[in-house]
Formats: structure tokens, C-alpha cells, sequence
């Protein structure tokens, strides 16, 4: 389909972003954080039953619909376009936002759309579902299609997981919305494990007579699946080595210990509460200026604003004891933090790394949380074993869960085409390449192997936060390189026989 015929079935650019913002705003009047998609789910099962789909929805409020082929096409391969209703629901402090009950209010500013900045835009996936809702109510030449809208991806890729194995059974291709980046053709991510290390907290009575607060904070953070080979600091990591240095010349105790919001952000702050005699603060104020003075030096250009603080607080009446001081200060100095290994086959590409991204303490226990990504499985298991040797030596528990990596391949017929029917349309050359984040069709390929599979989108910065926001220019491109993919894959499959229009 060439892109004179697609702007007369499509209309110009101005048309298709109304088109799909015809069908986007309604879905950020109904409230949708992960694990509570059940109104979003009735409301597109109504609105695509009312369009003349066959629809189903499963207990976890999955979504199933399907549409038949247009005329001539009806037995071409079964393409599935697939993505997921549920949104991280990031929340401005003090807002008053109210994620489960109140709506995205989106704001446009030129050619970006974003939120009021009260909340996160939800774009992440749902952008990417509404182009191909509008797209399917166009007159554009296609297979059948099947729509899968699952729940729950952004906690653990819930919903894919519990998928029902006949809702993959026959698909050819499937195009996950997912996608981030206009132009980026994902045919690999990373496999996710989460691991928590848990051992009970014991405490005494203190004996120092001063008290001070060590406080890392002001580094960026960030994802740690799209920021981990950036090099920024990790201040747990920082911390455990600042405690556990101190331990060589200064006698102390451990009164508190806490750093990181989630185990997949790379933490941006981590502070811990000591008590000591008078007689070692000088040495104690002379290792903090030493490691002040590393953090310019080390970090300078990736986490200008990083810092180190010692400030005089109040005694507290107990410590940890000193095997819980020794034995979390090995532990954060064991796990492995950064990037493991590159990918194989695309250059460039993180395939593996670790994320120490939490420790504190609850009901009297001390937690770390980790996370590992992992494209392969073999390295997964040569860190997972690692951590496993750290927490048995350092007397803590492991617990873990994940789900796993989609290895994919550079040269995968599917990717081939798609980038040779982006250029056609667009006039760009697009990117076949990975990221080091979990996808879905690291679980839904392993209920039929058979099917190729490619990650696509439109532009999204800033996902998972309250600067979310869309580039709408980038959605006529990507709305044309769909509608392109549905008649090319129906007529010349890739791999496949050509199918004729009746």
C-alpha cells in the first residue's frame, strides 16, 4: 500500500490524530491502575461488540476479540495485535490525585499531549492500543485480526501470563503497541526476577553518646531497565561501602537503614542513623568528606547533583545488633549491581544486568529487594546462583519470582519487512533492535512458539511518570506503518504464499 492510497483510506495527518484521540480520551475518563481493569475491559468489550467484533473476556479481565478478513482476504494468515490496558498511575505529591478513582485530565501543548501533571498519561499502552482501534474502523485492506488486551503487564506481566492458550493457537504474526520509540522495530527484551531478602531484625540498647544521619541523596535514579547502562550512581551501593569501610576504624552502631522506592528504579537516595562514642567523630567526619570528594570525581557527569550530608541527630534508645549490621552491610556489598552482559546479536543492547534498587526495614525484619533482567536464561541463572551464595553467607532469606526473557533475533523475517514497509510509507529507515525492559511476548510466545512477533509505537517520553507525554506527530506514521503491515501481511506473508483478492 503506498502512501498516496493510505492518506485517501487514513485522511491527512490532522484527521488521524483526531482519529485516534477519538479513541484514547475516552479511556482516561475510566480509571485503570494495574490489577483494577475491570471497567476498562467492559467498556472496550462493549464498544467492539457494538463495531461487529467477537469478543471474550476471562476472569483476569483479559480481552479477546476477533475480526474477520475483508473481502478476498479472509483466509490470509491470523495477525494478532496485542498490547495491554493497564497504566502505572505515578502520582504528583500532594496532588490529592487518587489513582483507582479519579480520571487523567491531558493537556495539549503544541504537538505533545500530556497530563495536567497531577498524574501519569497512560499512553503506556493505551496510545498505541488506540491507533489500532481507529485504524480497524477504517476501510483499509486486511486479514483477520485478532485483539489481545491484557491486564496487569505492569506489575510482573500478570495478565499475559494467565492468558488462555487457545486465545494464541493459529496466530502468525503478532505486533505488540508497546513500543516507545517511532521507527524502533523490538524483536528482543529482557525477562524480569525479582528477588527479597529478608532476615529478622535484633536490637540492643545503645551505648554510643552521639548520633549522626549519613544521607546519599540527589542522584537521578531511573529505570533500571532503559537507565542501568548510563553508569549513574546507586547510593545503597554507596552507603554499604561508606558503613562498611567505617567499620575498619571507627566503632559504631547501626540504628537505621533505608534507600529506594521500587526494586526495578535505580534508587536516589539511601540514608542510615549511627551512634558513636566523641572520640571517633573526627575519624567518622574525615571518611565523609573522603567520599564526598570521590562522588565529582566518579560521577560528576552522569549525577552532578549527587551528595553525601552528616548531619547531628538525636540518639535513639536501641541499635541493630552486630550481626545484623555485618551481615546487611555484606550482603549490599555482594549483590551485583550494573550491567551483567551486552546482547549477542544487536549491538549495543544491555542482554543482562542487576538493579539493588531497595533496603529497609518492617516488623522487625530487614529487606532488600533486587532486580535482575536478563534476556537468556544461562545468565539469569549465573546471577540468580551468585545472590543466592550471598544471602546463604551474609544470613538471609530468599524468596524470588519473574517471568522470562524473549531472546528474539536481529534478522527475523517479520522485523525485515516491517522496516522495509515503514520506509516505503514514511520515508525513514527504521530500527531493528531490543530493550532491556519486559515485554509480553516473553510470555505469550511460549504458548505458540510459531508466531513472529515485533514491538512497535509511537513516540512516549517519560513513561511512568508524571511528565508522561506523547509526540502527536508521531502518530500518523506509526497508524500508516499499521495499516501498511495489515495488507502486506495478508497478502505476501513473510515466509509465506501470496494471497489473492477475490
Amino acid at each position: 500500500m503506498e502512501s498516496q492510497t493510505l492518506t485517501a483510506l487514513l485522511g491527512n495527518d490532522a484527521a488521524i490524530i483526531q482519529g485516534v484521540l477519538s479513541e484514547f480520551l475516552p479511556l482516561c475518563d475510566i480509571p485503570h491502575p494495574s490489577r483494577h481493569e475491570e471497567a476498562i475491559a467492559r467498556r472496550l468489550a462493549d464498544l467492539l461488540s457494538r463495531r461487529g467484533w467477537t469478543v471474550e473476556l476471562d476472569g483476569a479481565w483479559n480481552l479477546r476479540a476477533d475480526l474477520p478478513g475483508t473481502p478476498g482476504l479472509e483466509n490470509a494468515p491470523l495477525v494478532a495485535i496485542q498490547g495491554h490496558t493497564d497504566m502505572v498511575c505515578a502520582v504528583r505529591r500532594g496532588s490529592g490525585y487518587r489513582p483507582e478513582e479519579d480520571p487523567v485530565h491531558t493537556v495539549v501543548e503544541g504537538d505533545l499531549l500530556r497530563t495536567d501533571g497531577r498524574s501519569s498519561l497512560g499512553a503506556d499502552c493505551n496510545m498505541g492500543n488506540a491507533a489500532a482501534l481507529w485504524l480497524l474502523t477504517r476501510p483499509i485492506p486486511h486479514g483477520p485480526v485478532r485483539l489481545l488486551l491484557t491486564a496487569a503487564e505492569e506489575v510482573g506481566l500478570e495478565g499475559a501470563s494467565q492468558v488462555q492458550d487457545a486465545w494464541l493457537k493459529g496466530i502468525s504474526f503478532l505486533l505488540n503497541t508497546d513500543g516507545f520509540r517511532l521507527g524502533d522495530l523490538v524483536v528482543s527484551s529482557a525477562g524480569g526476577r525479582r528477588e527479597l531478602y529478608t532476615r529478622p531484625l535484633h536490637t540492643v540498647l545503645r551505648r554510643g553518646t552521639r548520633a549522626f544521619r549519613l544521607s546519599f541523596h540527589g542522584f537521578l535514579g531511573g529505570h533500571s531497565g532503559y537507565d542501568i547502562h548510563l553508569g549513574r550512581a546507586n547510593p545503597i551501593k554507596l552507603m554499604a561501602l561508606v558503613l562498611g569501610e567505617l567499620r575498619e576504624t571507627v566503632e559504631y552502631e547501626l540504628a537505621e537503614l533505608s534507600g529506594g522506592h521500587s526494586p526495578n528504579s535505580i534508587p536516589m537516595e539511601c540514608s542510615a542513623t549511627i551512634a558513636l562514642d566523641p572520640q571517633f567523630i573526627p575519624a567518622l567526619a574525615q571518611a565523609a568528606a573522603h567520599i564526598s570528594g570521590k562522588l565529582s570525581s566518579l560521577y560528576g557527569r552522569r549525577d552532578p547533583d549527587g551528595r553525601l550530608s552528616l548531619t547531628e541527630v538525636q540518639p535513639p534508645e536501641r541499635v541493630w545488633t552486630t550481626p545484623c549490621r555485618d551481615g546487611t552491610l555484606d550482603l549490599l556489598s555482594l549483590l551485583y549491581t550494573g550491567v551483567y552482559a551486552m546482547h549477542d546479536t544487536i549491538p549495543d543492547r544491555v542482554s543482562a544486568s542487576s538493579n539493588l534498587g531497595m533496603v529497609y526495614t518492617q516488623e522487625k525484619e530487614i529487606v532488600v529487594r533486587t532486580f535482575l533482567r536478563c534476556t537468556h536464561d544461562f545468565s539469569e541463572e549465573i546471577l540468580a546462583f551468585q545472590h543466592a551464595r550471598a544471602a546463604r553467607s551474609a544470613g538471609f532469606s530468599l524468596a524470588s519470582h519473574g517471568y522470562p526473557g524473549w531472546p528474539g533475533d536481529a534478522d527475523d523475517p517479520l522485523a525485515r519487512a516491517m522496516a522495509r514497509i515503514y520506509r516505503r510509507v514514511n520515508g525513514h529507515r527504521a530500527r531493528i533492535t531490543a530493550i532491556h525492559a519486559g515485554l509480553e511476548p516473553s510470555v505469550l510466545r511460549a504458548k505458540n512458539p510459531d508466531m513472529r512477533i515485533v514491538s512497535t509505537g509511537p513516540d512516549i517520553f517519560n513513561p511512568h511518570s508524571t511528565d508522561e507525554h506523547v509526540r502527536l506527530s508521531s502518530l500518523p506514521p506509526y497508524v500508516r506503518l499499521l495499516a501498511a503491515a495489515l495488507e502486506e501481511l495478508a497478502l505476501h506473508p513473510p515466509g509465506g504464499k501470496r494471497k489473492k483478492k477475490a
